[in-house]
């Protein structure tokens, strides 16, 4: 009986805290945009998530990308050079990850290790996407 009394007045006392949490969270989510809830993680990774947009748009899905990262630049957190190559792999399903690839994300790298590519997108603090001519 004791047991089940200290359940009852835990439940009366901490359930509608927990609802009130959940109720919160459930809102913050929903207001969140197309965009934002695609990318999620990536935020935590890349200064700009329009990197990741044009990725997704531009490479065509039955196509393959290699990630170039360079020297960490000012606005990257810590999980930007370390981090780039592992999120853009998942998150360019079905796209696959090969170093010789013809469509190359960079990621503040240094165009020159990468002759004849073309910038297909540009951003700000490095990021590109280049493409390779076949």
């Amino acid at each position: 009986m004791f047991c089940a009394a200290v359940l009852l007045v835990a439940l009366a006392v901490r359930y509608p805290d927990a609802f009130h949490d959940a109720n919160e969270t459930a809102r913050a989510n929903a207001a969140l945009d197309q965009v934002d809830r695609a990318v999620g993680a990536g935020n935590s990774v890349f200064p700009d998530q329009a990197l990741l947009v044009e990725a997704r748009g531009l490479i065509p899905p039955d196509e393959s990308f290699a990630v170039a990262v360079g020297p960490p630049q000012p606005g990257w957190t810590d999980l930007t050079a370390n981090g780039a190559d592992l999120f853009l792999r998942s998150f360019l399903l079905p796209r696959r990850l090969d170093p010789e690839a013809r469509w190359i994300v960079c990621v503040g790298c240094d165009r020159n290790d990468y002759p004849g590519a073309d910038a297909v997108w540009e951003g700000e603090d490095g990021l590109s996407v280049l493409r390779r001519e076949s």
